[in-house]
């Protein structure tokens, strides 16, 4: 973005003339910086990534969802998705799903692949078979135990079924549980609080969810020299305990190995901005610590 064309878009969203100075000539020392630096990961990115749990994980999209992908779960039968989601809701106790053993690199990779393949139409011939008895299970089977969300993986490699059987089983879950009660009253309480914040801040004149993300755009630039094209945006508003009605907005984008996350947090009175984090997650890891994403920007 030129300098001419990003005074312009701050006239736009009537941030203060001191304010855009300051920005202009941050892009302007920014112009010839290739890289950027790593941010501890704090309030911003707490938000924004809650956000995206609530908005997109807990409760997806079905916008989001390809049509075989939407067409298969919403044609499967209400019993079954009533089952899956109560037993989501018995595991309240586990905080994620454990595993028998790592994924080899080449599972990682084909997995990726089949994920593909998945939403493209491509599904497993038999649904992931549940286990009552860990004493039963043998080393060359694919297995989940429901009651712990333990998912036991044979000694070899597993086979494309199987994997497409594993994300088949997390998809499914997912959307039973965005069709629960839990989730649809969490869904309400979350839209109602966001109306509610948003007609606040049209009675005041402040600049609206548009020009917050024509702010985080410039400050996507300044903060972290990057553009904002090519990016998956989300932004909501907050209410903070310091009585401040913020912006987040998060920016995601990914490469083969690793999804990236940009958190902007803007004073919706003035768009100025009031913080700003980053983080990255590898595909074929949970997450991330501090050495290992710094080895990953450099």
């Amino acid at each position: 973005m030129n300098r001419l064309k990003l005074k312009e878009t701050m006239d736009q969203i009537h941030m203060k003339e001191e304010m855009q100075k300051e920005i202009i000539m941050k892009v302007k020392r920014q112009t010839d910086r290739r890289a950027f630096g790593k941010k501890r990961l704090h309030q911003a990115v707490a938000a924004a990534a809650a956000f995206v749990l609530i908005a997109g994980a807990v409760i997806p999209s079905q916008a989001g969802l390809r049509h075989f992908v939407k067409d298969r779960l919403e044609n499967m039968p209400k019993q079954e998705l009533e089952a899956v989601n109560q037993m989501v809701q018995d595991q309240n106790n586990a905080e994620a799903d454990s595993f028998s053993r790592e994924y080899s690199k080449e599972e990682i990779k084909r997995m990726q692949q089949l994920q593909e393949a998945y939403q493209n139409g491509r599904f497993p011939q038999q649904t992931i078979t549940y286990t009552d008895s860990v004493g039963q299970i043998t080393d060359d089977l694919l297995r989940y135990d429901p009651d712990t969300g333990f998912l036991y993986l044979p000694d070899r490699m597993l086979t494309d079924e199987e994997l497409l059987q594993i994300i088949d089983f997390n998809y499914t879950r997912d959307y039973a549980v965005s069709q629960g009660t839990a989730a649809q009253e969490a869904r309400k309480e979350w839209e109602e609080k966001e109306e509610g914040l948003k007609a606040k801040v049209q009675k005041e004149g402040w600049i609206t969810e548009k020009e917050a993300l024509q702010a985080a755009e410039i400050y996507l630039q300044t903060e972290f020299g990057l553009s904002a094209e090519g990016m998956k945006a989300y932004v909501f508003l907050d209410e903070p305990k310091t009585g401040r009605f913020i912006y987040h907005v998060s920016y995601q984008t990914e490469d083969d190995s690793s999804i990236f996350s940009y958190g902007i947090d803007l004073n919706a009175e003035d768009g100025s901005l009031v913080d700003t984090s980053d983080a990255s997650i590898r595909k074929d890891r949970d997450s991330e610590t501090d050495k290992d994403i710094d080895k990953m920007i450099e």
